[in-house]
């Protein structure tokens, strides 16, 4: 192939990066309002197949690439050698076999970025946002608890806390624990929090 090929390609692979960008901003964004309707559902799964179609063109690219540096370096095979001349051999020689790959591969090129621009467009027709914040800063929370809230915990957290304060000969050096355990949504970490707070 020319050397020309291999930036065509390069172009659409890094066009593909930035409208992959876009698309994945607002995903997060989706996933974090936790929006569901039918024509979502119908983007996702078409997004799905243009991954699923890209993750197909870059293993060819590679295996091609591959190839082509065995073909012309047997001693290439070895897995020594540096992935960055994986993808340069495959631009070297321009032969019968090489024309064909490389115009094949620029229509599924062609086809998957306009595919993604679909996709972006679409993103726009859902008045999907992009989630520009970058990462989300979880919620701070504390081991606070409001006590006007809590009934019938009086009694047990008396008891734990005797339990914590006693001098037994269990406890090694200063300190005591004291497991809490029960079924799910009994009151067990507001026990442990209402103890906390003494």
């Amino acid at each position: 192939m020319k050397f020309a090929d291999k930036d065509k390609f390069s172009s659409y692979l890094k066009k593909w990066q930035t409208l992959l960008r876009i698309i994945n901003a607002s995903l997060e964004n989706v996933e974090e309002k936790h929006t569901s309707s039918r024509s979502l559902e119908l983007w996702l799964s078409d997004l799905r197949d243009v991954a699923y179609d890209a993750e197909d063109i870059i293993d060819e690219l590679t295996t091609e690439a591959r190839r082509r540096q065995i073909t012309e370096d047997p001693d290439a095979a070895s897995p020594t050698c540096k992935v960055g001349r994986y993808f340069s051999a495959c631009f070297l020689r321009l032969n019968p076999s090489t024309a064909k790959f490389s115009t094949k591969m620029e229509f599924r090129l062609k086809s998957l970025t306009a595919r993604l621009e679909e996709a972006v467009a679409m993103k726009d027709a859902l008045s999907l946002v992009e989630n520009d914040r970058g990462i989300r800063e979880r919620p701070r929370t504390n081991s606070l608890v409001d006590e006007s809230c809590v009934y019938g915990r009086e009694c047990d957290k008396e008891i734990v806390l005797h339990l914590l304060m006693n001098d037994s000969d269990d406890s090694v050096g200063d300190s005591s624990v004291v497991s809490i355990v029960g079924m799910a949504g009994v009151g067990k970490t507001t026990l442990a929090q209402l103890v906390y707070t003494v």
